[in-house]
């Protein structure tokens, strides 16, 4: 009898132990010590689905995993039956689809840079003109200038094509050159045609981007307040985090090992519609986290596009506005959202219009008692 269960407890120790390694394979793994792990940085990776590739310079190629980090010059592979989610600024993705290929330029929040070689990609974007995301493809580059809900796809000539399903862009650097919501560009160089798009109409890409959102505003809704409220004070006192440096913070969920977005404004929900049950004043943090001035910064950041900068350079003024107001603060000036004059309350209260698409996912609202 002693043989036979000693013999059972070495076969199912050695089932966990294969079954462990299996699951490793899928997901790089994290301190367990750690509930939630805070970042404000590009390029993690948040979901992979079937073959999908990495091609690191002068390094070895291999496959590309969930918790992996992109750093600029790897290249993303996908095969027939791949996709993947990666997380650029706070609140904003990039997903893409079967037989597409796609590099970092630059990582820097204010400076993302996204070549786009080959294939489709569905881009869910929190952003404004000081924190554009540029998407270059072989013969066209596109600025993406506002919150939205943008399609990129390289032709088979090369051709770029952008779609606006929410939202707007520039093509090139001519702000007279914009696309808004329900229309498409077609640019090959300096040919470049405008027309409407239906909306209605959507492929396996947009559906599985518009289904990930939902996902994700649902694990939002399910943040802890009293562990992840230590971990939010840890990082922010090691410099990790501002409210002046993004509209929000990436916070990783190690259940499951997935990252969503956090946003420094109240009542907030996701370019799709999806309401977001958590942000930074549900955690109660201390007053200075919410109200200090930043630091002036250094000589200049390098940023993409032209809105409201010299080319290629963060102007003075655009780092005045910075230290004046957070940027989340000036999104929500933008979109009609009252200022409250109440040193308990979060700086702007919104004025929330539920979407008739995708009503947000709140059950009740949150308590803002310690």
């Amino acid at each position: 009898m002693k043989k036979s269960f000693l013999y059972v407890f070495a076969i199912s120790a050695i089932g966990f132990l294969l079954s462990t390694a299996s699951f490793a394979q899928n997901n790089r793994t994290v301190s367990a010590k750690d509930l939630y792990v805070i970042s404000a940085k590009a390029g993690g990776v948040n979901y992979v689905e079937g073959k999908v590739f990495v091609a690191q310079k002068n390094k070895r190629n291999g496959l590309l995993l969930k918790g992996d980090k992109l750093e600029v010059g790897e290249t993303v592979t996908t095969d027939a039956n791949g996709k993947t989610e990666i997380l650029l600024n706070p609140g904003s993705y990039i997903r893409l689809a079967g037989n597409s290929a796609f590099e970092f330029l630059d990582t820097s929040l204010d400076n993302l840079q996204i070549k786009l070689n080959r294939g489709s990609a569905m881009f869910e974007v929190i952003t404004d003109s000081e924190f554009q995301i540029t998407v270059n493809t072989p013969k066209a580059n596109f600025y993406i200038i506002k919150s939205g809900i943008y399609r990129v796809d390289v032709l088979p000539d090369g051709t770029g094509k952008l779609e606006v399903w929410k939202g707007k862009a520039q093509i090139g650097d001519s702000q007279t050159a914009e696309v808004k919501g329900g229309r498409e560009a077609t640019v090959n160089g300096n040919q470049v045609a405008v027309a409407k798009f239906d909306r209605d109409e959507k492929d396996a890409l947009e559906t599985w981007s518009k289904t990930r959102a939902k996902e994700l505003a649902k694990l939002n809704s399910r943040l802890q307040q009293r562990d992840l409220r230590n971990t939010l004070m840890s990082s922010y006192s090691r410099n990790g985090w501002s409210i002046y440096d993004s509209f929000g913070l990436w916070v990783y969920d190690r259940f499951s090992a997935s990252y969503c977005f956090l946003p420094f404004g109240y009542g907030w929900s996701s370019p799709y519609g999806y309401g977001y049950g958590r942000d930074i004043w549900y955690y109660n943090l201390p007053r200075f986290v919410y109200y200090t001035q930043p630091m002036p910064s250094g000589n200049g950041t390098i940023v993409a596009g032209n809105s409201g900068r010299v080319q290629g350079v963060i102007t003075e003024e655009t780092r005045e506005r910075r230290r004046i107001s957070p940027p989340f603060e000036r999104i929500q000036k933008s979109i009609g959202r009252e200022p409250i004059q109440n040193d308990s309350s979060p700086i702007y209260a919104p004025v929330i219009v539920p979407s008739r698409e995708a009503p947000p996912i709140i059950i009740s609202s949150p308590s803002r008692k310690p």
